[in-house]
């Protein structure tokens, strides 16, 4: 934090120094009201208010200085490779077949159109997992789960919320997730740590999802289609590949860098894919220098995670001006009488998260963006950073799929639509009441709070860890 002695000044006092944020923040509306918030856009956001930082900033050398000092923390470096191995992944196990593979599996398990919206949802919750993309797994398990599963008499809002909600389960604990990569080292928490720590909380919330996707299958089960038509391309091959995602785990439980464990995994994944004719060389880089065509697991994995990547370099750029000027303490310091408690404090990660999702409409920007207030407010109570990291992974993961202009969100929609399980009419908020999952995570993250079950401290183990992670 800033102290008075190096403060960045502001003209207009602690109101200039207010402006970048409100520039930032005003932005981010306007993007959300014109509906082009994107993350390639709030790139935008983050530059506009940088620029109002450098030219009210008493010395704008200064804000300059703190902006590459934010943008150049040991935490950048070890997201960013995390996140390009992790895209990489990503799009090798869907090359690979493993999403057909597992529908294949769940189909052929021969269980009626009632209990197709749980099958989705575990076909999505073990994909997502595995890839650590909620969004990807929308994209690769929705054009095929939502029609079969309509087709075969699944209702399709039900069908639609178990899409959603299974996706969104592997964003909150996979260890290549990109929340779960946000959460833990804005925090400075070690990504095994996290991941064991929360996966009672989201187990919890999905057997709460898994009962009622039971429930609402069985009763809101629909005559089967004669339009049902499985894909005839589905197979058990692709199941091979679920040694790579279960590799990746023990080898990370076991304390393998999350860096090492990517990268040998990937190239692990790679030689299974092609010793078993799940892909070609080509499908690991392909370029065509003269025709401007590059493709490729590699190719297509790293440039996915770019946005993201960027994003968070600007935005924590902006947190170093922000750092530097004592905005932070500030803010602390106005909601310090209410966070005397470390329940209350708690709360207020809580409530932050979600103002967070709402403002930036990604799950890991928000992470990102409240990730400092967060880690201050942990810190005057001594929570473990594992603490703060499942608070604002749970809350983000589990109400972002309730911003109906989250991308995701967008993204079903979009997919429910070209399928024709809906028709042109359709509102994405029709499904919002079966998004069990999200409904779950909110639900018993604020009874952990308000019981302080899973509750933990720092100890000299943790403070080491985290001492290393946030480079001190």
């Amino acid at each position: 934090m800033g102290n008075s002695s190096n403060r960045l000044e502001f003209r207009m006092g602690m109101f200039g120094a207010f402006l970048p944020l409100l520039t930032l923040l005003g932005a981010i509306l306007a993007l959300v009201l014109t509906g082009w918030v994107h993350t390639k856009t709030l790139w935008a956001a983050c530059l506009a208010a940088m620029l109002v930082a450098v030219i009210l900033a008493k010395k704008p050398s200064e804000a300059s200085e703190a902006i590459l000092f934010g943008m150049s923390r040991k935490m950048i470096a070890v997201m960013t490779m995390a996140w390009i191995l992790a895209g990489i992944m990503g799009k090798l196990l869907r090359a690979t077949g493993l999403v057909d593979s597992l529908v294949w599996l769940g189909v052929n398990a021969g269980v009626s159109g009632a209990f197709l919206p749980l099958i989705t949802f575990i076909v999505a919750a073990l994909f997502s997992t595995a890839t650590g993309t909620s969004g990807g797994s929308i994209a690769a398990i929705g054009p095929l789960m939502l029609p079969v599963g309509v087709g075969l008499g699944g209702d399709p809002l039900v069908m639609i919320g178990a899409l959603v909600s299974g996706s969104f389960f592997g964003d909150n604990i996979a260890p290549i997730s990109d929340t779960t990569i946000a959460s833990a080292f804005t925090q400075g928490a070690e990504i095994k740590t996290v991941v064991r720590t929360r996966l009672k909380y989201a187990l919890v919330a999905a057997g709460f999802s898994m009962i009622l996707f039971v429930i609402f299958g069985i009763l809101r089960q629909t005559p089967v289609s004669s339009a049902a038509v499985l894909a005839k391309s589905a197979g058990p091959k692709g199941l091979i590949m679920l040694i790579v995602p279960i590799v990746l785990i023990y080898i990370m439980y076991k304390g393998t860098h999350l860096v090492t464990a990517l990268m040998t995994m990937n190239a692990f994944g790679m030689i299974v894919g092609l010793a078993f004719g799940l892909m070609k060389p080509k499908s690991i880089l392909f370029a065509d220098v003269v025709h401007k065509k590059f493709g490729g697991v590699i190719y297509s994995g790293i440039n996915g995670m770019l946005p993201i990547i960027m994003f968070t370099m600007l935005l924590l750029g902006l947190v170093g001006v922000f750092d530097k000027a004592g905005l932070f303490q500030l803010i602390l310091d106005k909601v310090s009488p209410f966070t005397k408690k470390v329940r209350n404090a708690e709360l207020t990660i809580f409530i932050m998260t979600i103002v967070g999702n709402i403002i930036t409409a990604g799950s890991a920007r928000s992470i990102v963006a409240i990730g400092p207030l967060a880690k201050e407010l942990g810190d005057r109570h001594n929570l473990a950073p594992q603490r703060n990291a499942n608070i604002m992974d749970a809350l983000a993961t589990g109400t972002i799929m309730f911003v109906p202009y989250n991308p995701g969100v967008m993204l079903t929609l979009g997919i429910a639509m070209t399928t024709g399980i809906v028709g042109s009419g359709f509102n994405i908020i029709q499904a919002m009441p079966y998004f069990f999952h999200g409904m779950g995570l909110f639900g018993v993250m604020l009874f952990a709070i308000l019981t302080g079950w899973g509750r933990q401290y720092k100890t000299e183990e943790t403070l080491k860890e985290e001492r290393e992670i946030m480079g001190e």
